[in-house]
């Protein structure tokens, strides 16, 4: 056992924990031919020796628990030691702030591919069971629905007009208060009859509905319920449908989805050779509204300011050409009186 008292000038001066006692012992080591050299006692072989602690020169022996030799800075004069690796071999090759920035670069890519990752789970739920959901969920607001036969019709000649015929929609209206529009799942869209109260021409109401079936083409829908329910959302039964429903009508789509919805809605409009100009005459008068009370419609909740949509829609229709009423004056009034019909009993 080494002495306590000070040790020779040779080798690199250290301290010693024995494994046996609790006592510290100062000593010299060095380093002769792959073994480590502790002035007075045995050599040791290199390779029973560890790094204790990355973050400290200390060290301990595979074969003897509780031995740990240590030393007050990295002993650069033993070669043969376990290197030091205070972060770790990734950040030690990059160096500690070229580490920190890859790092917080991938976990904006973690970020962004979560985020992105609902959507393209979204996308690859089969349409059919997207559908089965949709009729499902619908069936929670059947009392409110309008029902009246020329009314449908129009909206129906409409919908077709506005929609791809790969992915057909139905439309419906029901009695709500607020001035409203929302998408469900599998091509269902519900417009309030207080936005078509509120509507001064039948273009209006076409800008708007081609805006909720760009949330049906680009599967908005069902992202926003991944991210509001998770993935066992699919594998869930229809019982949970009103929970669903109360969501879509509770929750907002993000910024990027209104837009990408809006973007779709002049593609649309344009290729129905409807004016644009109207639905950006609904945008003024609500940016008029915005100003004297924010919260007046939950259907401005996440979309961008009236103000911005308005010009980006009279710049559309600054473009357009050949454009004819997206309703006759009859259809019109079929859909404005769509509601006015009393289910028998009502």
């Amino acid at each position: 056992m080494p002495s306590t008292s000070a040790p020779s000038d040779d080798g690199v001066a250290g301290w010693l924990h024995d494994g046996q006692t609790a006592l510290r012992h100062d000593v010299r080591v060095a380093i002769e031919d792959d073994m480590l050299v502790i002035i007075g006692l045995p050599p040791i072989p290199i390779g029973l020796i560890e790094r204790a602690d990355p973050l400290r020169a200390e060290f301990t022996r595979r074969d003897l628990p509780g031995w740990r030799l240590g030393f007050e800075k990295l002993p650069g004069a033993l070669p043969g030691l376990p290197e030091a690796a205070p972060f770790g071999g990734f950040i030690d090759r990059l160096g500690l702030w070229r580490a920190a920035l890859v790092c917080l670069a991938l976990s904006a890519i973690g970020l962004t591919a979560l985020t992105q990752g609902l959507s393209i789970v979204a996308r690859l739920v089969p349409y059919s069971w997207e559908q089965r959901l949709g009729n499902t969920m619908t069936g929670d607001f059947g009392e409110a629905a309008c029902v009246a036969p020329a009314g449908q019709q129009a909206l129906n000649s409409l919908a077709r007009r506005l929609s791809p015929n790969a992915r057909p929609v139905r439309v419906r209206v029901i009695k709500m208060s607020d001035a409203n529009a929302v998408a469900l799942p599998g091509g269902q869209i519900l417009i309030f009859d207080k936005l078509i109260e509120e509507a001064q021409s039948p273009d209006e109401i076409a800008g708007v509905l081609a805006h909720e079936i760009g949330h049906v083409e680009h599967r908005h829908v069902m992202t926003m319920l991944l991210r509001r329910f998770g993935l066992g959302m699919l594998l869930g039964s229809a019982d949970y449908s009103s929970q669903y429903a109360q969501a879509l009508l509770d929750l907002q789509y993000s910024r990027s989805a209104e837009h990408e919805a809006d973007d779709y809605s002049l593609k649309r409009l344009a290729s129905a050779h409807i004016s644009a100009a109207a639905t950006a005459a609904l945008f003024d008068r609500f940016a008029a509204r915005e100003k004297g009370d924010p919260a007046f419609m939950s259907y401005l909740g996440s979309h961008p300011p009236s103000a911005e949509r308005r010009a980006q829609f009279i710049a559309a229709a600054r473009h357009s050409r050949g454009n004819r009423p997206s309703l006759d004056t009859a259809e019109w009034r079929a859909i404005r009186s769509i509601c006015a019909v009393r289910r028998p009993g009502e």
